[in-house]
């Protein structure tokens, strides 16, 4: 796949104008082809991935390449312009564990956990997926380290050692087994020393000759007793000797065929060793130090360094590291800065919530066990096509806005809320009914907030009054009579102000339903006559356009047209809709269709659940995973966000909220031109509306109904030939055709 830019070939790349922000401890850099749009085309994908953790660094003459799990920025020295690579524009996957530089051929070698190799060369990235793919390794393929000698790289991975050829991009042999059994062994590592290599392993260290028949177990000398007979984690040669990093021991120096313990520095974990000229670099408990030729010791320590994960030195000596929250930092001013490009400060998003415009990513909250995460309280804003962080309270949940205050829900610290003046209250036991349900100091757990006409709807985890309403400044709290109702998850509001909750699965699972009308309750289960869910294991519940209100299950999809009903199963291809499925989450767009996340990807049906529109994987979309963890839409654009474990990506899809009356009709692109292969978009209809195009004579080309308050138009007429050049006409009227408007497309096909 060709690049956009020639990433190795320094100073040419296409970014010149750059966003810079520089404080005493922060630069933020965005070049001109990632300067963030407020809108993308449709039917396009962008990714928002985060490049605050930064797992490994390779150096150039002039490029500086930083890892990130999803993804590669790439620093040009000379001009300061970054630039960022991902699936969208070349890499094969994500989970991206290693990178190293081959200077010999200026290339790069990005490893991952599932064992695909990348090579970047000459402006195009090839794929080896021979590991990825191979039947014969079973078991974890995660390529952990990459060391370069001469024409091979050694690939240090859970299974053994690959020798790849670096001219040929071929396998040369694979090292395997290399247990003192011949049993499988998880190599960390290598560095090389004379005619030997070195590897740090999960049982010491061991040493082979690179002139022996490395394939055979046999012939490699083993340290894996007394000190040694647990993991070394990393290896690196300094200062004409082999070190070595042993977890809960320390740092070991290899001199005179002995091994020796570095007294001056000892610790419970270590990170990556690496080597400058003139020092060992060594993170050990998530500090940094320089250890000199001497033996003398010093800290680097920094504003910006908060835990940092690798850190390695250039051949002009600058200091680079990767920082697990603040990104690349670099000391090349002699005052450390941080390079970030713009996107949210965390991958992992725990819940996103569209609220005035902005989307709201908190990254939680509790786990898979309903315990916190003890996560900072730091959520991200996106709008207008930035980011930005914002500090709150610890392990949020969800946010919402009410009467002009955002409020934000924590599991653990209550519900915090920002009036209009920036003024913050947070209501805990202490100044409201909510209920602690923990030991710990703060554990009054919110799950979910939910804002509807002039009332905050609040979930209390594990409380006897799950359930309260904050409206007026007063609250109001319900107990209801049966015990999984104390362990509400996720809230709905229905169109009659009836309240659904999605209980808790570990504590007995269902729904509960509540009119606080007439403080009447229910509880559906998979009971015919008491709900008829497809499992009481329910995962999401939401509310669509119609009044229906859809539950997602660990056995598929239904939804509730009446409290009073049981709920209905949509038929698709035969079966019930998704019934094999674990349903994580539900969002329906402004044409009342339903976009379901699952763990296997992600699923667009017609509003009823019956038609099948898109099914995306990782297989045939950016997707970056395809466990989907929360859906978001932007009801404005369409733009749809998915939450992965892996990151967030979104896709502007053809639906908007429409409107009982025309709005400003806009059309885009408009002009059409002849490069230009997408669908066009038309905004600002009525909702479902019909939309006829024409050509200038009156002639019908194409007709459609809107999904909400957009239609497209593949540029196209009935019998799928592309639409001649000249300008056509846009009729368009609701469906009693009681309204119409008139907007004009120009097409060109040729330049």
């Amino acid at each position: 796949m060709n690049l956009p830019c020639p990433l190795l070939t320094p100073g040419s790349w296409l970014l010149t104008s750059c966003i810079f922000l520089l404080t005493s401890y922060s630069l933020l850099l965005i070049p001109s082809h990632l300067q963030a749009q407020s809108t993308i085309p449709l039917n396009t994908w962008r990714l928002h991935l985060s490049y605050n953790t930064i797992n490994s660094i390779a150096t150039a003459d002039q490029l500086i390449f930083g890892a990130s799990e999803s993804g590669i920025l790439v620093l040009d020295r000379e001009d300061n312009s970054i630039a960022t690579y991902n699936t969208l524009n070349g890499l094969s996957g994500t989970g991206i564990t290693h990178i190293a530089y081959d200077a010999a051929r200026k290339q790069l070698l990005i490893a991952y956990a599932d064992g695909n190799l990348d090579i970047i060369r000459d402006n195009t990235v090839r794929n080896f997926n021979r590991l990825k793919t191979s039947q014969l390794i079973t078991g974890s393929k995660t390529i952990h380290h990459i060391a370069i000698l001469g024409d091979l790289a050694y690939l240090s991975a859970d299974f053994g050692v690959v020798v790849f050829d670096l001219k040929l991009l071929e396998l040369r042999e694979t090292w395997r087994d290399l247990d003192a059994t011949g049993k499988v062994l998880k190599i960390f590592e290598s560095t090389f020393y004379n005619d030997s290599i070195f590897l740090a392993t999960e049982k010491g260290v061991m040493a082979g000759n690179l002139n022996a028949n490395l394939l055979d177990f046999n012939n490699w000398k083993r340290t894996d007793t007394g000190d040694f007979a647990i993991a070394a984690t990393s290896v690196t040669r300094f200062n004409n000797k082999v070190y070595a990093a042993l977890t809960n021991r320390g740092v070991y120096r290899y001199d005179n065929g002995k091994w020796q313990r570095e007294t001056v520095i000892t610790g419970t974990s270590f990170g990556p060793l690496s080597a400058s000229a003139s020092n060992l670099l060594i993170i050990a408990d998530n500090s940094l130090w320089k250890l000199s030729a001497s033996g003398m010791l010093t800290p680097v320590t920094a504003t910006p360094i908060s835990a940092p994960l690798t850190a390695v030195a250039d051949v002009q000596g600058n200091l680079w590291i990767g920082d697990r929250q603040n990104g690349l930092l670099i000391d090349v001013t002699g005052t450390f800065v941080s390079v970030l490009p713009n996107g949210p400060t965390f991958s992992e998003a725990f819940r996103m919530k569209y609220l005035s415009g902005k989307l709201f990513i908190l990254g939680g909250g509790f786990d898979a066990a309903s315990n916190p995460r003890n996560n900072n309280g730091v959520f991200n804003i996106f709008s207008d096509g930035q980011w930005q962080s914002t500090a709150s309270t610890g392990d949020l949940t969800d946010a919402a806005l009410l009467n002009n205050e955002l409020y934000l829900s924590s599991f653990g610290y209550g519900v915090e809320r920002t009036d209009n003046a920036g003024i913050k209250t947070v209501f805990n036991e202490t100044n409201s009914p909510l209920q602690k349900t923990g030991t710990a100091p703060a554990s009054v757990y919110v799950t979910d907030i939910e804002a509807s006409d002039a009332n905050l709807w609040v979930a209390n985890y594990g409380a006897s009054q799950s359930l309260h309403v904050f409206s007026n400044n007063a609250w109001q709290s319900f107990a209801f009579p049966f015990s999984a109702a104390r362990y509400p998850l996720t809230l709905t509001i229905d169109m009659s102000g009836n309240v659904w909750a999605a209980l808790d699965p570990a504590q007995g699972g269902g729904v509960l339903f509540f009119d606080p009308n007439d403080n009447r309750s229910s509880y559906k289960t998979e009971a015919i006559g008491a709900g008829a869910l497809p499992s009481r294991a329910v995962r999401t519940i939401v509310t669509d356009r119609e009044g229906y209100v859809w539950v997602g299950t660990d056995q598929g999809i239904a939804y509730f047209f009446s409290p009073n009903a049981d709920a209905v199963k949509p038929i698709f291809e035969n079966r019930f809709l998704l019934r094999d499925e674990k349903i994580t989450s539900i969002a329906v767009d402004g044409g009342n269709r339903k976009w379901i996340g699952t763990e296997r990807g992600v699923w667009l049906f017609d509003g009823a659940g019956e038609k099948l529109i898109y099914n995306f994987t990782t297989a045939n979309s950016p997707l970056l995973s395809d466990r989907i963890r929360h859906i978001e839409i932007n009801d404005e654009t369409g733009e749809v966000f998915f939450a992965t474990d892996n990151g967030i990506v979104s896709y502007r899809a053809d639906a908007t909220v429409g409107a009982p009356a025309f709005q400003d009709l806009k059309i885009f692109p408009n002009p059409v031109t002849a490069r230009f292969s997408g669908t066009v978009g038309i905004t600002g209809l009525a909702t479902d509306a019909i939309v006829k195009i024409t050509d200038i004579s009156g002639k019908l080309i194409w007709q459609t109904q809107a999904s909400g308050g957009t239609a497209t138009w593949n540029v196209r007429d009935y019998n799928g030939r592309r639409a001649a050049t000249g300008v056509y006409l846009v009729f368009a009227a609701t469906e009693d055709g009681a309204e119409r408007v008139v907007g004009k497309i120009a097409v060109i096909t040729e330049e």
